[in-house]
């Protein structure tokens, strides 16, 4: 989907500058840039279990905003959700939110970007869900979910993020307007079952990511962070080179190979570690969530670190 490989990068600091040298026939050049834009996955990079930004990470984060960096959130979740971590943080930077479904400003509102999948497409994916028993959710702009059955996962789900889930009686006689994305929660072993069943009917039609084990999201084909996050960097003027990504799971990926330098959790899948430049070292906190986020910030970005 995205033109560039990380692992054709080379990536080097010097004092709070980055080198990222490119491999031959790359388009973007090569140099020494200073980080301008930093776009966060949400669960399980900015934030753990417990919900709550580290000390350090928003310690750091403000920082870096104070010497004229931006700062971004880039989730799968809505804006409701989302809302409290940027207003804690005082981000400096529109929301990248339903996996790149939606580019929103938090502070007023202001719509930069959205992607709907057509509504015959989204009919056929609930008839599809409908066929299978499967608890499909629909997620609307303003922030609901939408289904015809839940599952203890999901009701688990409901009360982490605090997105109600209105029950309907039938998806595909509901949907009136094209919905942002559909979300399935399920074990994981089901997960696996549910990626491979809906790429094989829906092929090119859809994206398709994992972005927990046990969640699986379906957007418009050309959805996704990293292309959220070339949109985002235009509008606000910002090379692409300038900016830094950090992510723990599939549905990262894709702006981890993006972003002029992508940096991958400890812990990320598979798929997020080789679209990353950089895994990081793991730096646990008092509460138990890493500070990745903060140790990367300090190291690329603010240069408070050593070696």
């Amino acid at each position: 989907m995205l033109p560039q490989n990380a692992q054709e990068r080379c990536v080097v600091r010097t004092g709070s500058w980055i080198t990222i040298s490119l491999a031959q026939g790359s388009s973007l050049g090569l140099g020494s840039v200073k980080i301008q834009l930093i776009a966060l996955d949400l669960d399980g990079t900015l934030v753990g279990r417990s919900l709550l930004i580290p000390a350090r990470n928003r310690l750091v984060l403000r920082m870096a905003m104070e010497r004229g960096c931006r700062v971004t959130i880039a989730t799968g979740r809505s804006l409701v959700p989302t809302d409290r971590f940027a207003r804690e943080l005082g981000l400096n930077a529109p929301l990248i939110l339903y996996q790149g479904a939606l580019i929103q400003d938090y502070r007023d509102g202001t719509i930069i970007h959205r992607e709907t999948l057509p509504l015959p497409l989204a009919r056929e994916i609930a008839a599809f869900a409908a066929a299978r028993q499967w608890p499909a959710q629909v997620h609307d702009e303003d922030g609901t979910a939408f289904t015809t059955r839940t599952n203890p996962i999901a009701a688990r789900m409901q009360t982490i993020t605090g997105v109600p889930a209105v029950l309907v009686d039938d998806l595909v006689a509901w949907l009136s307007r094209p919905p942002l994305k559909f979300l399935f929660i399920e074990a994981p072993e089901r997960t696996l079952e549910i990626i491979r069943e809906l790429r094989e009917r829906f092929d090119d039609h859809v994206n398709v990511v994992r972005s927990h084990d046990f969640i699986v999201e379906v957007t418009a084909p050309h959805v996704s962070k990293g292309h959220a996050l070339a949109i985002l960097a235009a509008r606000l003027g910002i090379p692409r080179v300038a900016t830094l990504a950090m992510g723990d799971h599939d549905n990262d990926a894709d702006m981890l190979a993006w972003a002029g330098l992508g940096i991958a959790m400890p812990n990320a899948s598979a798929a997020a570690q080789a679209a990353a430049d950089i895994i990081a070292p793991s730096q646990p906190s008092p509460d138990g969530h890493d500070e990745a986020v903060a140790w990367a910030v300090e190291k690329f970005v603010l240069d408070t670190m050593t070696g």
